[in-house]
């Protein structure tokens, strides 16, 4: 049985980039259409996506469908997206864990070893940008952390 990951705030780029990157790493994608759809959106997934970007098909923001996913499923490790470097990204990551009330590890794909060790706790938020999949290179190592961070506990 396949690994589900929840596209939970689909984004232009999470869509045609991501899914299939995950789709190629061995995950069964799901995109919710509607925060409202949520809940019964969350039973077996492996981890969720949500993108950083100003606009998605879910009208709410980043941080809203965050809170809303941990109220509902506090263990779920998330995985964020952008079109960002993650030096531009970490201050809006930082704003999503403070509001959450987590103290939070915030890693990239150039993550340490020991860093990595963080990787699929809820407190931990993992960050792929669109360079990190469109470098081979890059993608190889974002997809080896992707399966360790969305590893079923």
């Amino acid at each position: 049985m396949s690994k589900t990951v929840l596209i939970a705030r689909p984004h232009t780029f999470i869509v045609s980039v991501m899914k299939p990157f995950l789709e190629e790493s061995g995950f069964s994608t799901n995109k919710l259409e509607h925060i409202s759809g949520l809940q019964s959106q969350l039973a077996g997934i492996s981890g969720a996506v949500i993108s950083l970007a100003l606009s998605s098909s879910i009208t709410e923001s980043a941080d809203d469908v965050f809170l809303k996913l941990k109220s509902l499923a506090p263990r779920v490790p998330v995985l964020f997206a952008a079109m960002l470097p993650l030096a531009q990204a970490r201050p809006a990551l930082e704003r999503i864990a403070k509001q959450a009330g987590i103290p939070v590890t915030i890693l990239g794909i150039d993550a340490t070893p020991v860093a990595a060790a963080q990787l699929g706790r809820q407190e931990t938020f993992l960050y792929v940008s669109k360079d990190d999949l469109t470098s081979p290179e890059r993608r190889t190592m974002a997809g080896r952390l992707i399966q360790r961070h969305f590893r079923q506990a």
